[in-house]
């Protein structure tokens, strides 16, 4: 067996090990808490399940690096420091992706739309999961950990694909897969060519509080790009739009990307 490919072996089987301690930690903190808090605020617990089974993957995910089997962010604080360029750039593709997924999301079974409402409904912790939370601990795992791996082994392109599959895959429910698989390759893009996860972090914030913000006046956060703008002639141009922005965003990413996998110790070079 060459070395490259022992490496990526060891590589696959190091994710395959984090994604296990998650499913595992999640369980059994969610079991834990509910029993422990028997009678008080259950959304409360199942905060703390989802804090304690991120916190307990990253520890592991330490142990795999003291080990060198992965790696894990810098906390140099340049690297911390967000282009506000490129996320805006990232909120308005967010943004479109809502917009072009709208028709398909809407061909499938409303259970993601009700499950998603049903646990906003549950007050002041499912949201403060979603809005601080989530968007901290997940671009931690999924890009600084998951995704930078990824792309050390594959180059950007390749590991910002995987990475965002993953990210997609364990949400389960099929329409949150879809889009958080394509909101992962925006989210991919904006760590990659920053090397900062603040920049991440800003824009997965800003979908999840657009989801809660949403739900709050709609009362649902299903279908609300259609509710807005109708559909006649302005959902048509929207959606074009829409299409457009992807598209060109798509393009230049590829470019970039490219270019950084093609010059390592460049400019373009970011995430590392």
């Amino acid at each position: 067996m060459s070395e490259r490919t022992s490496a990526f072996r060891t590589l696959w089987l190091s994710i395959f090990s984090l994604f296990l301690v998650y499913a595992v930690a999640g369980l059994l903190f969610s079991r834990l808490f509910h029993r422990i808090g028997s009678g008080l605020d259950p959304e409360f617990w199942d905060f703390a399940a989802y804090v304690g089974s991120f916190v307990v993957t990253i520890g592991y995910a330490c142990v795999l690096r003291r080990g060198r089997m992965l790696e894990i962010p810098s906390f140099r604080p340049e690297k911390w420091k967000a282009d506000p360029r490129v996320v805006l750039s990232g909120v308005v593709l967010m943004l479109a992706a809502g917009i072009v997924l709208t028709p398909l999301l809407e061909r499938m079974p409303d259970t993601y739309a009700e499950r998603l409402d049903a646990y906003m409904d549950g007050g002041f912790w499912p949201m403060f999961t979603a809005v601080v939370a989530a968007p901290l601990l997940e671009e931690f795992l999924f890009r600084g950990i998951v995704q930078k791996n990824f792309v050390n082994a594959f180059g950007p392109l390749t590991g910002i694909v995987v990475a965002s599959l993953l990210f997609g895959a364990i949400h389960l429910i099929p329409q949150q897969a879809v889009y958080a698989t394509l909101l992962g390759l925006i989210l991919g893009t904006v760590y990659c060519l920053t090397g900062s996860l603040l920049g991440s972090i800003a824009v997965h914030f800003v979908n999840n509080g657009l989801t809660v913000l949403l739900h709050m006046v709609f009362g649902s956060a299903g279908s609300v790009e259609r509710r807005i703008f109708g559909d006649g002639p302005w959902w048509d141009r929207i959606y074009l739009l829409s299409v457009l922005l992807l598209a060109g965003g798509a393009w230049y990413a590829v470019r970039r990307l490219r270019r950084s996998a093609a010059t390592p110790n460049g400019n373009d070079s970011a995430e590392n």
